[in-house]
C-alpha cells in the first residue's frame, strides 16, 4: 500500500462534495448550445484571472489529475445518472454529448505522462488546459460540448464513425462467436502476452474507440431516444471504470491480472448480450446518488409512452384510467 497525502484526501473530498451541490443546479439551468460569444469570452477572461489570482499550492492541488477527475468525471457522472432519470430523452442527448468528446479527449491524450516525461515543458500546463477545456464542455452558458458537436462532430466526425462502428461491430460478431467456441482462449493468450502499458492503451481503445463512433451515430439518429439513454449508461460506467485504472494501481501499488479484469469489465458493459453497463447502472449507481424512485418514475413514463404507441387513440382514456386504478390497489395492498 503506497503513502496516502491525507490532505489531498481532505481537499478531494471537499471538492466532491461541491461538484455534487454544483450538479443540482446544472440540470436546471438552460443550455446555450454555445452559441453566445460572450459567455465565452468571460469564461475566458475568468480562467486567466483564477490561474493569476489562486495560490500556487491550491493551484497545485486543483489543477491536477484529481482536480480534473472532480470535474471531467465525478461531476458530469452524477449529472448524466439524474439525466438519465428524469423524463425525456433532451437531457440525455446533452450529456452524451459531453462524453462523446471526453472519450475521444481521454483516448487521444492517453499518452500525456509519456510526453511530459521527454518533454517536461511541454506538458507542464496540461492539467490546466485539461480542467478549463473540461470545465467549458460541461457549463451550462458555455455548452462546449454542443457546440463542438454541431460544428465538428456532426459534419465532420459522423460519416468517419459510421464507418468505424460498422467495422467494429462486425468485430464484436465475431467475438460473440469466440465466446461458444475454442478461438476465445487464443485471442486471450495474445492479449497476455502484450506488455502491461499496451493491455492498458488495448482497454482504453476497447471501451472508447466503437461506443463514441456509437454514441455519435445514437445522436444524429432521432428515434425514441433509447440509444442515447443506453450509451448514456454506459459511460457513467466506463468512466469510473477508467478512474479505477488511473487512481487504484497509484494508490494500492501493482495487482496482478488488473487489466485482464478491466478488459473483461469493459467487454461487459456494452456487449448487448450482457447488458451490463444497464445492470450496474441500476443496481449500483442509482441506489448509490439517490435517484433510484425518479428511475422508477421514468420507467413508468416509458411504460405509458409504449401503451400510447400500441393502444389506438380513441382507447387512451378508459385504459390508463383502468392502469392508475390497478397500481392504486396495488398500493393499498
Amino acid at each position: 500500500m503506497k503513502d496516502i497525502d491525507s490532505e489531498k484526501i481532505l481537499t478531494y473530498t471537499i471538492s466532491i462534495a461541491l461538484a455534487i451541490v454544483s450538479a443540482v443546479f446544472i440540470n436546471k439551468i438552460p443550455r446555450t448550445r454555445g452559441k453566445n460569444p460572450i459567455f465565452h469570452g468571460v469564461f475566458v477572461v475568468a480562467s486567466i484571472a483564477l490561474l493569476i489570482l489562486l495560490p500556487e499550492e491550491i493551484q497545485d492541488t486543483v489543477f491536477s489529475p484529481g482536480g480534473v477527475v472532480v470535474v471531467g468525471t465525478l461531476l458530469p457522472v452524477y449529472v448524466s445518472i439524474v439525466a438519465v432519470c428524469t423524463y425525456g430523452e433532451d437531457d440525455d442527448s446533452t450529456w452524451l454529448n459531453f462524453w462523446v468528446v471526453s472519450g475521444s479527449l481521454s483516448y487521444l491524450t492517453e499518452f500525456i505522462d509519456d510526453i511530459k516525461e521527454v518533454l517536461p515543458s511541454g506538458g507542464e500546463h496540461w492539467y490546466e488546459f485539461e480542467f478549463f477545456l473540461t470545465l467549458w464542455m460541461l457549463l451550462p452558458w458555455t455548452d462546449g460540448a454542443t457546440l463542438f458537436y454541431d460544428k465538428v462532430t456532426e459534419p465532420y466526425i459522423k460519416p468517419h464513425a459510421l464507418k468505424v462502428k460498422s467495422y467494429a461491430e462486425g468485430w464484436i460478431a465475431f467475438f460473440m462467436l469466440a465466446v461458444n467456441s475454442s478461438y476465445l482462449w487464443f485471442a486471450w493468450f495474445i492479449f497476455m502476452s502484450f506488455p502491461e502499458e499496451q493491455r492498458r492503451f488495448f482497454v482504453i481503445a476497447m471501451g472508447t474507440v466503437y461506443p463514441v463512433c456509437a454514441s455519435i451515430i445514437a445522436l444524429t439518429t432521432k428515434e425514441d431516444g433509447k440509444d442515447d439513454t443506453f450509451w448514456l449508461t454506459y459511460w457513467a460506467c466506463f468512466s469510473l471504470l477508467f478512474l479505477a485504472m488511473d487512481y487504484l494501481e497509484n494508490f494500492i501499488g501493482h495487482i496482478r491480472g488488473f487489466y485482464s479484469i478491466c478488459m473483461i469489465a469493459t467487454i461487459y458493459l456494452f456487449l448487448p448480450a450482457f447488458d451490463g453497463a444497464n445492470v450496474v447502472f441500476r443496481r449500483i449507481l442509482v441506489p448509490l446518488s439517490g435517484q433510484y424512485e425518479n428511475m422508477l418514475l421514468r420507467d413508468a413514463y416509458l411504460v405509458r409512452k409504449d401503451m400510447e404507441k400500441q393502444i389506438a387513440t380513441q382507447y387512451h382514456e378508459r385504459v390508463f384510467q383502468k392502469a392508475s386504478e390497478v397500481f392504486a390497489k396495488a398500493k393499498i395492498n
